[in-house]
């Protein structure tokens, strides 16, 4: 076992038992007002064999992840540890709500008994339940079951809900010629992670084409490590159509950085074959350069870059190289997979009007209603899902087509953008 491995057990495993063995806690408490001894025995059974079996399921993730996708080499390649995945939140975050108000009980118990140790005051005719404000416990229990249902709708439907967002976008300077384009963007497809669910898909793809778009972009992720991971899909998404062609980047994920690999030929032999097969179904990729859309005797520039990442995610972009022979006055698209670079090198940096983006998935987790736009991923990037406007000039931020390692949506669907771009009225 690599040593980084054995760190991350080290520290993951104790914090699931920990976990376990409080949420234990609450719910005895919670058992005793069930009457019937064998019920109540049989369920606590339950729970620890449903606990334990996903701490062995953990410990075995870690240690066959790689292997049984390398293994395998077929479309449910990732169906094992993605499902493990999938176990492991399913069962940790229902626990972490419940055991925040049984946090919260305990607390509340424990100050009234302060309180009363204090006060010397004793009340003879509150039992228990009264003591123990269990009425906290059961409010968390019966949200931690709505959170439940709520990642289970996400594993089995949420992650095939596709939703189309529209938007229309007003520019001075938008050749006459390309008034009304209609542009649709996906990205992060992802296709490993759908394993054989080709149906869905293709009702995706063909919901992409029922859009009637002028011209499509994939920005990003079309794969999660390995170009074979397009077996068997190959004809499904080389039915994307639209007037002036299908456009594409490569993502962080596209590079088989995540991947283990014997020597680094195999894993150049790797990327060559995804574009390689990118070409096949009809993709123009992109790769730090930029191509003029022409209409009318009028032309706009679309200008893609490799990845381009902080922190740990790989830099390949170069945008400089990209733009080498841009003119100052043209209208400008760019694609760049990941958002951070907007504000990093383009805005306020370049005279680009638009930036399709994706890389966030809006972290396939989180709250869109009306009035609220809430995910876990505000708190790692700035501009994490939809427009953003900043100075006259525009990002767009794609939730993402597919998913990775979490085989699931929840609240944050899976998008189909159209954006139509109008000549603003002088």
């Amino acid at each position: 076992m690599a040593p980084n491995v054995f760190l991350i057990l080290l520290i993951v495993i104790p914090l699931i038992i920990l976990v376990d063995v409080y949420t234990f806690k609450g719910l005895k408490i919670l058992l005793k007002r069930i009457s019937n001894v064998t019920l109540r025995n049989t369920l606590k059974v339950i729970y620890w064999v449903w606990s334990i079996s996903v701490e062995i399921l953990t410990i075995s993730l870690f240690f066959r992840f790689s292997d049984v996708v390398n293994y395998t080499q077929t479309s449910k390649s990732y169906f094992i540890p993605f499902t493990v995945i999938a176990i492991l939140i399913i069962n940790l975050l229902p626990k972490l709500c419940f055991i925040f108000f049984h946090l919260l009980e305990d607390m509340a118990w424990l100050g009234f008994r302060k309180v009363k140790k204090i006060t010397a005051k004793k009340n003879e005719t509150s039992g228990e339940v009264i003591d123990r404000f269990t009425f906290i416990s059961r409010v968390g229990l019966a949200i931690a079951g709505i959170q439940l249902g709520w990642l289970l709708y996400g594993v089995t439907k949420g992650r095939f809900n596709f939703k189309v967002v529209k938007e229309t976008l007003e520019f001075d300077n938008l050749p006459s010629s390309f008034d009304g384009l209609r542009i649709v963007q996906i990205s992060d497809i992802h296709i490993g992670s759908f394993y054989d669910n080709y149906d869905d898909v293709a009702e995706g793809i063909d919901l992409v084409n029922s859009l009637n778009a002028d011209i499509i972009f994939l920005t990003g992720d079309l794969i999660n490590n390995y170009a074979w991971e397009l077996n068997g899909w190959e004809d499904i998404l080389k039915r994307l159509k639209a007037k002036m062609g299908v456009y594409s980047i490569l993502g962080n994920h596209d590079y088989g950085d995540y991947a283990t690999w014997k020597t680094q030929e195999e894993k150049t032999k790797n990327l060559v074959e995804l574009e390689r097969r990118q070409q096949r179904m009809g993709f123009r990729l992109l790769k730090n350069q930029m191509v003029n859309l022409q209409k009318d005797n009028e032309h706009i520039e679309l200008i893609g870059v490799e990845n381009w990442g902080k922190s740990s995610f790989a830099n390949y972009g170069n945008l400089s190289q990209a733009m080498q022979n841009s003119s100052d006055d043209t209208f400008k698209i760019l694609l760049s997979h990941d958002p951070t670079h907007w504000e990093s090198e383009v805005k306020d940096k370049t005279n680009i009007d638009l930036t399709f983006s994706g890389h966030t998935h809006g972290m396939q987790f989180g709250v869109e209603i009306p009035g609220i736009k809430w995910s876990p991923a505000k708190y790692l990037y700035k501009y994490w899902a939809g427009l953003y406007k900043e100075n006259n000039q525009f990002l767009y931020v794609n939730r993402g087509f597919g998913y990775t390692m979490f085989p699931g949506r929840v609240g944050i669907n899976p998008e189909i953008t159209i954006v139509t771009l109008c000549k603003r009225e002088p």
